[in-house]
C-alpha cells in the first residue's frame, strides 16, 4: 500500500519557506511596475535599489555574526518576519508622484505644441503611448495655463516692434495665462522620435473676448501645463520634469522600500543557515526543503496576478493592493508556524578566533573565485527581477494589445509559476545529485552560460507570451546555482562560523544585486529592453568562458582542503590520530593524512 513519510523535524520549516517566499514573491515580482505606476523611472528605481541594497551589506553582516556570536538565530528571524508584514502594509499608503501633463508652446508661421519625453519619464525608449491610434483629425478641446513666454533665436528690432504693435504698445502677451484652445495631433513626420506634436487651431485668452492669432511674426516659445478632453492624449504628455528628490512621495516610497528590501534580505540571511543546521551532515539535501519556496513562490505569483487583474479589470491603472494584503495575512500565519521550528543552536568553539578563521579562508583563491561567481549571478539575475515585468509591459504597449494589457498580470504571475513549478522546484529537487555527478565547477559555468541564453532569448521574440517557455530556463540558471551556493558554503565552512560565511556570501550578493539594479536602469533607459538583455547577455557569456578557463587551469576546485590555526598542541594520542578532512563533491568526506585532525573541522557533505 502507497504510503508518504513526513519528517515532523523539518515540516514546520518547509511551511515557513513556502509562506515566506509566497509573501516575497507578488511584492519583488510586481515592484517594478508598482513603481512605474507611481510615476518612477528606470534610473530612479534602478539608483533606489543600488542604495538600498548597498545599505543591506552592512546589516546582513551584522546579523550573520551577531547570531553567531548570541545564538539568537529564531528571535531574530521571528522580528524580521514581523518586520517584514509592517513594511509590506505601508506600500498601501505610498503616494504617486505628481505627473503634470506639460508641453512647450511654440508660436511663429503656426503655432505647435510639443510633448517631449523627459529623462526621467517612465516610459522606456522601446515604446512611447500610440496616441496616434483612434484620433485620425479628430480635433480636441484642451486648456492651457501657461507662463515665462520668450523669444527663442535672435530677439531683433523687428521683433520688438511687432511685439509692441500686436499688443497695443503694452506687454500683454506676457500676461496670458489661460488659454481655451482647439488642438490637433499633428502627422508623425512632422514630428522628431522622442516627441508628439499638436498643431493649435484656435486660442481664446480666459476674460478676454479676442482670439489670439495662431501665427507670429517672432518666434516665441513658453511652457504650459495642458489639460484636454482624450485621454490618450494625457497619457502621453504627462511627466514629472522637476528632481524628484525634493518630494516628500519619493521619501516615503524609498524609505518603505528600504525598510522591506531590508526585511527580505535579513530574513534570507537568517533561514538559510536554520534549514542548514538542522540538516546536519546532509546538506546536499538543502535543494529538497529550498524547493517549498518555489512552491509558495509560484503558487502566489500566479493566483495574486490573476486577483490584480480581477480587481483592475476597466481600469486605467492596476489595483495592487491585493498584493499587499495578501503579504500580512501570510505573515501572521508564519509568524504561528515560526514557534515551531527547532532551531539547532551549534555550541561555541573557545579553541579558534573565529575572524581568523574566516579571513584564512577568503585569502583562498578557490574561494574569492567562488565568491566572485555568485556575485556575478546574482548580478545578471537582479537584471531580470527587476526589469523582466518592465520589458512585458513594454513589449504590450508597444503591439498596443488591450486584451493582453488587461490581462498582463496575469500573464507576468504566470511566467513567474512557471519559473518555479517548471524550472526551479525539478532541479532543487535534484540538485544534490546533480552538483555530485557533474561537480561544483562545472556546475558554476553551466548556471552562467544558461543565464545568456535566457537573455537572449528575450530579445528575439514579439509577444511576451513567449517568456512563459522561456523561463523554464531559470531551473538551471537559478535553482541549480542558489543550490550549489548554499551547499558550497556548508561545505567550506569552519566549524562554528556558517551564519557569518553565509553573511559575507550575501554581502558580496548585495553588491551584485546593487550594481544590476543601477546598471540595469541605466541601459535600460538609455537603449531600451531589447538591446540591454542582449548587453547583459553577452556579459553572461563573457563571465562562462571565463569560468570554464579558470577550471582548466585548476584554480578553481570541487575537492577543498579546509586548514585552520589550532592554538593547542596535539597530544601524543592525537599525534597518532592526525589526519585531514577532505570534502570531495563526488565522493564526501575523504581521509588524508596529517597534518589536521578532521573532528576539529567538524565537515560534513
Amino acid at each position: 500500500m502507497f504510503s508518504i513519510k513526513v519528517n515532523r523535524k523539518l515540516l514546520p520549516l518547509k511551511i515557513c519557506y513556502f509562506l515566506m517566499f509566497a509573501c516575497l514573491a507578488p511584492i519583488i515580482g510586481f515592484l517594478p511596475t508598482f513603481a512605474r505606476q507611481l510615476g518612477y523611472s528606470f534610473t530612479i528605481y534602478g539608483v533606489s535599489m543600488t542604495i538600498i541594497y548597498l545599505s543591506s551589506t552592512v546589516w546582513t553582516m551584522l546579523v550573520g555574526v551577531l547570531v553567531d556570536k548570541f545564538r539568537v538565530k529564531k528571535k531574530l528571524f521571528t522580528a524580521v518576519l514581523l518586520g517584514m508584514g509592517v513594511a509590506s502594509a505601508f506600500f498601501m499608503l505610498v503616494p504617486k508622484v505628481p505627473l503634470d501633463a506639460v508641453v512647450e508652446l511654440k508660436c511663429l508661421s503656426e503655432t505647435v505644441l510639443t510633448a517631449t519625453f523627459a529623462s526621467n519619464d517612465q516610459k522606456s525608449p522601446d515604446v512611447k503611448p500610440n496616441v496616434n491610434i483612434g484620433l485620425g483629425n479628430k480635433l480636441m478641446m484642451c486648456k492651457l495655463d501657461c507662463k515665462d513666454t520668450v523669444f527663442y533665436g535672435e530677439k531683433s528690432e523687428e521683433c520688438v516692434n511687432w511685439m509692441a504693435s500686436a499688443n497695443n504698445g503694452t506687454d500683454e502677451l506676457y500676461k496670458y495665462k489661460h488659454i481655451d484652445a482647439t488642438i490637433e495631433l499633428m502627422n508623425r513626420t512632422e514630428t522628431t522620435d522622442d516627441s508628439y506634436g499638436f498643431r493649435l487651431l484656435s486660442a481664446q485668452v480666459v476674460g478676454i473676448d479676442a482670439q489670439l492669432s495662431t501665427n507670429c511674426s517672432c518666434p516665441l516659445k513658453s511652457q504650459c501645463r495642458l489639460v484636454c478632453n482624450d485621454e490618450a492624449v494625457m497619457e502621453a504628455t504627462k511627466t514629472y520634469r522637476g528632481n524628484v528628490l525634493g518630494l516628500y512621495q519619493f521619501w516615503i516610497f524609498f524609505i518603505t522600500l528600504n525598510a522591506y528590501f531590508t526585511m527580505t534580505m535579513l530574513s534570507s540571511t537568517l533561514i538559510n543557515p536554520i534549514c542548514l543546521d538542522i540538516l546536519g551532515d546532509k546538506s546536499v539535501d538543502f535543494g529538497k526543503q529550498k524547493l517549498w519556496a518555489s512552491f509558495g513562490w509560484g503558487t502566489f505569483s500566479i493566483l495574486i496576478g490573476w486577483i490584480v487583474d480581477l480587481f483592475s479589470y476597466g481600469q486605467r491603472e492596476k489595483d495592487y493592493s491585493p498584493i499587499f494584503v495578501s503579504c500580512i495575512i501570510l505573515t501572521v500565519l508564519n509568524l504561528i508556524v515560526t514557534t515551531q521550528i527547532e532551531v539547532v543552536e551549534v555550541k561555541k568553539s573557545n579553541k579558534q578566533s573565529m575572524w581568523k578563521t574566516v579571513f584564512g579562508l577568503f585569502a583562498k583563491h578557490y574561494v574569492v573565485i567562488f565568491i566572485a561567481w555568485s556575485a556575478i549571478c546574482t548580478f545578471l539575475h537582479a537584471i531580470i527581477t527587476h526589469y523582466l515585468f518592465w520589458y512585458m509591459e513594454d513589449m504590450v504597449s508597444a503591439a498596443n494589445d488591450q486584451v493582453q494589457l488587461a490581462w498582463l498580470k496575469t500573464l507576468q504571475g504566470l511566467a513567474q509559476g512557471v519559473q518555479c513549478f517548471g524550472g526551479e522546484i525539478p532541479f532543487l529537487f535534484w540538485s544534490g545529485w546533480i552538483i555530485k555527478k557533474a561537480g561544483y565547477v562545472n556546475c558554476m559555468a553551466l548556471v552562467l552560460g544558461t543565464m545568456a541564453i535566457r537573455m537572449y532569448l528575450y530579445t528575439v521574440i514579439s509577444n511576451p507570451a513567449w517568456i512563459v517557455l522561456i523561463e523554464l530556463l531559470n531551473g538551471v540558471s537559478y535553482a541549480l546555482g542558489f543550490a550549489l551556493k548554499m551547499s558550497y558554503a556548508k561545505t567550506i565552512a569552519p566549524p562554528d562560523t556558517l551564519n557569518t560565511i553565509i553573511a559575507c556570501i550575501t554581502l558580496f550578493d548585495c553588491i551584485g544585486e546593487s550594481l544590476g539594479s543601477l546598471m540595469g536602469g541605466f541601459v535600460f533607459d538609455s537603449y531600451g529592453g531589447v538591446w540591454a538583455f542582449r548587453f547583459f547577455a553577452c556579459c553572461s557569456a563573457l563571465a562562462c568562458c571565463l569560468n570554464v578557463v579558470l577550471n582548466f587551469f585548476g584554480l578553481t576546485r570541487d575537492t577543498t582542503t579546509i586548514v585552520l590555526n589550532i592554538d593547542e598542541k596535539p597530544t601524543k594520542t592525537d599525534e597518532n590520530k592526525e589526519t585531514c578532512s577532505t570534502v570531495d563533491a563526488d565522493h564526501g568526506l575523504k581521509e588524508l593524512k596529517p597534518p589536521y585532525s578532521s573532528s576539529s573541522h567538524g565537515l560534513s557533505e
